[in-house]
């Protein structure tokens, strides 16, 4: 199968540092895969990238089998980190939602009650259509989560790209948040996302790329998550790993 993603020599330069150094990677079309390895490995720039939110200096990108350009990534939906976000904004959850149906609704056009409507579905998806009206920044952390994830299934993409989904969350909602992506993974999505917790790759993910600046190993979760392929990757700073 047309992997989902395809990355090539990809390069990004901050100034005069180089945060992406000929990045190389594929991620397989209807699986969830983990992007894990140190701060500041370049793990977010790579996602940033993908998406077009950051420059890149050279390098290629495929998305589904096509060039990333404008008319690719519509197909592609794109989960923050939490802490990116500005929860100041005055919103409600399901203004936040509706956000993603503006594929639907045209931009600069009017958000309609049906488009509300469709937008509340998604948040019983998550569990909180109770807080639909609930503003943004009152919401705890979990639930800021769970209403970009479903921002994020509103845009009805075949690919998902997040980062730290499961991030500053409880047991409950980490769970919650897992059993959404396996449902997207069941209806043929494809899930990638930036991941901080070693210990529970194995269980959650079916694919994980390890990586600092460049991948160091990519493949079936057993096959990448090996004591050589993560010292590599996290060198002394790997103090624990899933067995």
């Amino acid at each position: 199968m047309t992997p989902a993603l395809c990355v090539t020599n990809l390069c990004v330069d901050y100034g005069t540092k180089r945060v992406l150094d000929n990045a190389s990677l594929e991620a397989a079309s209807g699986r969830i895969t983990a992007i894990i390895g140190p701060n500041g490995a370049g793990k977010s720039t790579l996602i940033k990238a993908v998406m077009g939110l950051v420059p890149i200096s050279s390098g290629d990108i495929q998305l589904l089998g096509h060039k990333a350009d404008r008319r690719s990534r519509k197909q592609v939906a794109y989960m923050p980190q939490r802490t990116a976000v500005d929860w100041d904004f005055p919103a409600s959850a399901l203004d936040v939602v509706a956000m993603g149906l503006y594929a639907d609704i045209g931009w600069g056009r009017p958000v309609r009650r049906r488009h509300l409507t469709e937008a509340l579905t998604y948040l019983e998806k998550v569990g909180l259509a109770d807080l639909a009206k609930r503003p943004i920044g009152q919401l705890s952390g979990g639930q800021q989560q769970r209403v970009f994830l479903a921002r994020a299934l509103a845009q009805k993409a075949d690919l998902y790209l997040m980062d730290e989904p499961f991030a500053g969350v409880d047991a409950a909602t980490e769970a919650s948040i897992l059993d959404i992506l396996k449902g997207m993974k069941a209806t043929g999505r494809t899930v990638i996302c930036v991941h901080h917790d070693l210990q529970t790759v194995t269980d959650y993910f079916d694919d994980a790329i390890a990586f600092n600046i460049r991948t160091i190993a990519s493949g079936p979760v057993k096959e990448v998550m090996t004591p050589e392929h993560l010292q590599r990757a996290y060198g002394g700073r790997l103090l624990m790993v899933a067995s």
